[in-house]
């Protein structure tokens, strides 16, 4: 797992963030008011009957929360928001990233709450009217303009995200992929990243029958998952993957789509394509094996490129996970690295939707970029400036492609509170050990799912 100097925060700590928030639930926002707070708003106050872009030129002082470890990326941003609107003052509060899940719905529901809000649960947001109705901002400023695979994880409607009304918009996001050694890639003949999954099998043959490891898995901690959700995305489609973290009725991944993709992972697993170690591997290892120049593929995500840059400098490139199924374009897991929304209750709403506003920005999409996320925005906007050659460029082009295409899909280990840990985690280390078949750790992971739905 990157460390904090590689990516502001972890994968498996932002899994967490989501998982907790989830378990807190409804009734945890209702409970967990500040003194003198209230859990339930007005809806008057959650949908604004007229909003302004106007920011005006009186002082105002907005609050911000997040955590800890998205400081750098919230102060880049608020020190440029604030030379641009000198008239607003922003001060930020930053809990460790494993309290923000439990004062999160602390700060949503107190009478005088922060004017923008981490938001890491939007469902669990919009009830009790907790959470302002971004849709008159989103039509005032044109962010339906954005991809909408951009908004789709912010949007929820009677308790289940992927649409309806918009509640938050993102700092910046994060993307997953192969990473690949550009040596090795040319001594198994590969010129260009593939675009069929034929492709990349018959390079990962090539690669295992000249003693290297075709794909550096890790599943100690659920890496693992990786493959199987990158081919999910499009075998699937990533509509009814997102659907399924959103936990829409009746989604399942226990079908054709769900049990092929997990057939191919124990195909790949058998022929030999992952490391002999694979359950006792962690990130860490991986990304040692993976610069030992052994490793010719690593399915992984943007918050490594950094330190592989550093490591691995004009050695490693980046591609989005090529189509497993005709019809289906580019899809990659892609969340946020912080989404904001407006409490109800917060007194300046029409300046905090100007901040929202300025996350799209030109400038804005650079300070995302420096600060290791890919930027939210359209694809015709001016390219953030990236050294040429880098991994990085290469990431950022694969999340304009994915985002353009409509394939951000959140991170299945998301779906529920505790089902990263009650089932992905262990029910891909028996998928990998050859201990259960494709069929039982689909089968098995839905129901963990649907019981902790109480379905």
């Amino acid at each position: 797992m990157p460390s904090a100097a590689q990516h502001p925060r972890s994968t498996t700590t932002r899994r967490a963030l989501v998982a907790a928030v989830g378990a807190l639930g409804v009734g945890a926002l209702a409970a967990c008011s500040a003194p003198g707070g209230s859990a339930g708003v007005s809806s008057s106050q959650a949908v604004p009957s007229s909003v302004s872009t106007s920011v005006g030129t009186d002082p105002v002082t907005l609050e911000l929360y997040d955590g800890q470890g998205l400081k750098p990326l919230d102060d880049a941003l608020i020190a440029a928001f604030t030379k641009k609107y000198p008239n607003v003052t922003i001060t930020p509060t930053y809990d460790p990233d494993n309290v923000t899940t439990q004062n999160q719905p602390r700060q949503l529901a107190s009478a005088t709450p922060p004017d923008l809000v981490r938001v890491i649960s939007v469902t669990a947001g919009t009830k009790n009217n907790l959470l302002t109705n971004l849709d008159k901002y989103a039509e005032a400023y044109g962010w339906d303009s954005l991809p909408a695979s951009q908004l789709a994880q912010f949007r929820a409607e009677n308790g289940v995200a992927g649409s309806g009304s918009l509640y938050a918009k993102a700092s910046g996001f994060t993307m997953t992929g192969l990473y690949y050694n550009k040596s090795l890639a040319t001594k198994v003949g590969m010129s260009t990243p593939p675009t069929t999954l034929a492709e990349l099998t018959g390079y990962m043959d090539e690669a295992k029958a000249q003693g290297l490891t075709p794909m550096v898995v890790h599943n100690k901690e659920g890496g693992g998952v990786f493959p199987f959700q990158l081919l999910l995305n499009t075998l699937m489609g990533p509509e009814k993957v997102s659907q399924w973290v959103f936990n829409a009725p009746d989604a399942t991944i226990d079908d054709p789509a769900g049990v092929e993709a997990a057939t191919t992972v124990a195909q790949w697993q058998k022929a030999g394509y992952f490391p002999e170690s694979v359950n006792a591997l962690d990130a860490t290892a991986a990304d040692a094996l993976f610069a030992s120049n052994k490793g010719l593929f690593f399915p992984w995500g943007n918050w490594d490129a950094a330190n592989l840059d550093k490591t691995m400098p004009n050695q490693v490139g980046f591609f989005p996970f090529p189509s497993a199924k005709d019809g289906v374009g580019p899809a990659a897991m892609s969340d946020a690295a912080t989404a904001f929304g407006i409490p109800a209750k917060s007194q300046h709403k029409d300046v905090a939707a100007a901040f929202l506003n300025f996350l799209s920005s030109d400038e804005a999409r650079q300070i995302a970029v420096d600060a290791g996320f890919m930027p939210t925005g359209t694809s015709d906007q001016q390219a953030p400036t990236i050294k040429d050659g880098s991994v990085l460029a290469d990431v950022t082009t694969a999340f304009s492609t994915v985002s353009e295409a409509g394939g951000q899909v959140p991170f299945v280990q998301n779906a529920t509170a505790g089902i990263n840990n009650r089932a992905w985690n262990p029910e891909s280390q028996l998928l990998y050990a050859g201990r259960e078949t494709p069929q039982q750790f689909v089968t098995n992971v839905q129901a963990k799912y649907d019981e902790e739905l109480q379905r």
